[in-house]
Parts: structure tokens; sequence; C-alpha cells
């Protein structure tokens, strides 16, 4: 299909994932070394060395983690957001850092990329690192402007957790080479993580 694609000139867009890093440095780079721990980074990781050897035009986009409007089903609000209703205590990887992005920006960011003809490899991700701890210290924030919260936050490792893999701990990434190439404003966490709050309580869809 990419080979076709070639021939009639078409563009081929490619989103891989911050899991192509093994998470040892963190703040990682379009020019620093991919290297996956991850099944799933390996298989993102083959796709990308594919495209670059064999030429063509295309765009590949490193995503870091998404973060989606809806409170009762995006993945990393979810659970906490109902610990801490119930009063729950809420086990917390401390040593896990990513720099996660609002699924609107993600859309943005890839549109952009291509009206603009960005071709090449680009991290699309937040501006910011943050670990777990801090995004669910947000949450609390957040969650305290509407209603007390009596949850207690149970501090572990990532490692701690009964994972099928070991996950990588720092994978953080600057996305200033497509912000540069684009314009792109990536919202913060702190915005986005009110917004979801807000919109848990109001009923409404988070204001994004």
């Amino acid at each position: 299909v990419i080979d076709q694609l070639n021939e009639w000139g078409i563009p081929f867009s490619f989103t891989s994932s911050e899991s192509v890093f093994d998470g040892k440095q963190g703040n990682y780079s379009e020019d620093d070394t991919a290297a996956p721990i991850m099944l799933y980074g390996e298989q993102k990781l083959t796709i990308e060395d594919y495209l670059a050897k064999n030429g063509g035009t295309y765009t590949i986009t490193r995503l870091g983690k998404v973060i989606g409007s809806d409170p009762h089903t995006d993945k990393l609000y979810s659970g906490w957001i109902k610990a801490m209703e119930q009063g729950d205590t809420i086990r917390c990887a401390i040593d896990q850092t990513f720099s996660p992005i609002h699924v609107s920006d993600v859309v943005d960011g890839l549109l952009r990329a291509a009206d603009q003809k960005a071709y090449g490899l680009y991290h699309l991700c937040g501006e910011q690192g943050h670990s777990r701890l801090q995004l669910l210290q947000m949450t609390f924030n957040a969650f305290k402007n509407h209603k007390d919260v009596s949850s207690i936050i149970e501090e572990c490792s990532i490692d701690g957790f009964d994972l099928l893999e070991p996950r990588p701990k720092d994978v953080s990434m600057s996305p200033a080479k497509l912000v540069l190439a684009t314009g792109l404003q990536i919202k913060s966490m702190e915005d986005v993580t009110k917004a979801v709050v807000d919109s848990y309580f109001s009923g409404n869809p988070a204001a994004i």
C-alpha cells in the first residue's frame, strides 16, 4: 500500500507512540534514539523504520498519552473521580512520567501537519511532562472546587502493579518541532483537568 501511495505521490501519515522510548531519559526530542522495552513500542518502531528506509513522502507523529473529555470514560480520570466520590484510597505510581495531550489538540496537530505539509518525524504531546501523581493532585484540586475529598493517596511504583510488561518510567517528549512547524497551541493539563472535572459535576460536555 505504501509503495502504491508513493507511486501516486500521496503523502502517508502514521501515528506512532511515546512507547518507542525506554523511559530512561525523558524530555525526548525527535533526534533521540528510540529503544522500546514494550512489544507495542517495538511494533510502532518497526513501521517507523520501514517508512524511513523506503523513502517517499510521509509524516510520522509520535503521540503522547491522549486524554479525552468524558470524565466517565477517560481511562486516566474516570477511576480517580469515582474513587474520590466514594472516599476510596487511591493507589498511584509516583515514578511514571509522560506528556499527556487532549484529543482535540491531537486532531488539530494532525490536520495542521497535513495542511502545511510537515513531512518527517514529529512529536505531538503536551509541552510539559507530568507524573501520574502530579495529574492526580490536579484532579484532587479541581474536585475540591465542587466537593470535599476524603480519599487518601497511596504512593507506589509503577513496577508494583500487575502488568504483563514493564513500563518505561519517563516517556515525556518535546513537541517543539511540530509547534514551530505548524503554530499549534497546546492546552495545559491544568486547564484540561479542570474542564473534565467541571463537566463531571455539571453534566455538560467539557469546555475544552
